[in-house]
């Protein structure tokens, strides 16, 4: 998250260790729990508190401690899956893939990657790209169910208008996976990063860095959109021990560049107090930065959870000068995560969890360098795809999540 998207995202728990830890080009390993990232006011402001999700049927309890820990703060329970013991009982390989509007380069890289990996991997994918209307996206969801889609791979614009549309899928034996925004129900699998411990990591980091004092620009993405609530509360839980920082929170950009742009210059015009750091939920960075040039101010700290090139040229480019923070699930990461979930579900591998928590890298100055391609510009509109040795699903933790071999 991403998200990096205009309407929809979030997900179960995988590894310590994951394969940033394994990645030769050292990407920063996201820091889980109550690890301390800095320590300012009283010692406690840049550190992130330590709170687990409820766990009825001790399916987390089940798990190893490294990664229980990625679920840190996560913002729903998490249940024992209604598809552990799954198997598919028809014949059909069709693979409903229900998205938002793709009105920015994540959507656009996540619908060509996704729906390109399920072809190839011999599935027919019913796509559906629906409008920016809850409504409208769970008729659409109910639509697929109707056609008896073998599977459902989607993005929710609202977590709890989905509870009886996944659960009426479940009944019918179809499987659905939520990809970026966590749905509280064991009838769906949500797959996706931990977005309230992203979120608290980047405050941690940002905390850090401005020495815990100033005023912070919170760029919300769409009011009441899982990933920017579920972001957005790991960052105020940080910033909660950190009195010497306040934050303004009136901004929605809709994960677009162009309304960040514009919601943030005439913020500025506005309001002539010092920005100390910038903080966004999902797309919309490069909008930021381009406000605050807009304005006519210096370009702060700007954390956020998308990574998008145009952002990351501007970065690279005035690393000397300026700081950055970044987490994301990369486009190609979640599709390469969401397909290997399709295929074990298929293969009658149950997934034994209701939420699939996936391990993402902090990216600092220190290694924005290993996100940076030199076809990037400050103009340009697509996401990173991160470092070719990233890898936050990998086999070891399929083995820990799956309800059979995983083979």
């Amino acid at each position: 998250m991403r998200h990096p998207f205009p309407a929809g995202l979030a997900a179960l728990a995988i590894a310590a260790g994951l394969g940033l830890a394994a990645c030769s080009s050292g990407a920063s390993k996201a820091h889980v729990a109550t690890e301390a990232t800095g320590g300012t006011s009283g010692g406690q402001c840049g550190k992130i508190p330590s709170s687990l999700p409820a766990d009825p049927d001790g399916v987390l309890a089940a798990l190893p401690a490294s990664l229980r820990s990625l679920y840190n703060g996560y913002p729903v329970a998490v249940d024992k899956s209604a598809f552990a013991d799954w198997k598919p009982k028809t014949s059909s390989k069709t693979v409903g893939f229900l998205l938002s509007e793709t009105n920015n380069g994540y959507q656009l890289a996540l619908q060509h990657i996704l729906q390109g990996e399920l072809q190839q991997a011999g599935y027919t994918v019913d796509t559906v790209t629906s409008s920016d209307e809850v409504t409208d996206q769970v008729a659409d969801f109910n639509q697929m169910v109707e056609k008896k889609d073998a599977l459902i791979v989607y993005e929710p614009l609202s977590s709890s208008a989905f509870t009886t549309a996944v659960h009426n899928a479940a009944s019918a034996g179809i499987p659905s996976i939520s990809l970026l925004n966590s749905v509280a129900s064991a009838d769906t699998i949500s797959l996706g990063a931990n977005d309230w411990l992203q979120g608290a990591q980047m405050a941690a980091q940002v905390a850090t860095d401005i020495g815990g004092q100033g005023k912070v620009l919170d760029v919300h993405g769409i009011s009441g959109v899982a990933i920017d609530t579920a972001t957005y509360g790991g960052v105020k839980a940080v910033f909660a021990r950190c009195p010497g920082i306040t934050t303004d929170d009136t901004i929605y950009d809709q994960f677009a560049d162009s309304t960040a742009k514009s919601g943030v210059q005439t913020y500025l015009e506005t309001h002539p107090q010092k920005i100390a750091a910038a903080l966004t939920s999902g797309s919309g960075v490069t909008g930021v930065l381009e406000g605050f040039q807009a304005a006519g101010k210096t370009v702060p700290e700007i954390a956020n959870d998308s990574m998008e090139d145009g952002e990351l040229a501007y970065w690279y480019g005035h690393r000397s000068s300026y700081h950055g923070v970044g987490i994301t699930t990369t486009p190609p990461q979640l599709a390469s995560a969401a397909t290997t979930l399709v295929k074990d579900l298929f293969a009658g591998d149950g997934v034994k969890v209701s939420a699939v928590v996936l391990n993402t890298p902090l990216v600092t100055d220190a290694t924005v360098a290993q996100w940076y391609t030199s076809s990037m510009t400050t103009s340009s509109t697509g996401n990173a795809s991160g470092p070719a040795s990233l890898s936050v699903l990998p086999s070891s933790e399929l083995t820990a999540i799956l309800g059979h071999s995983g083979q």
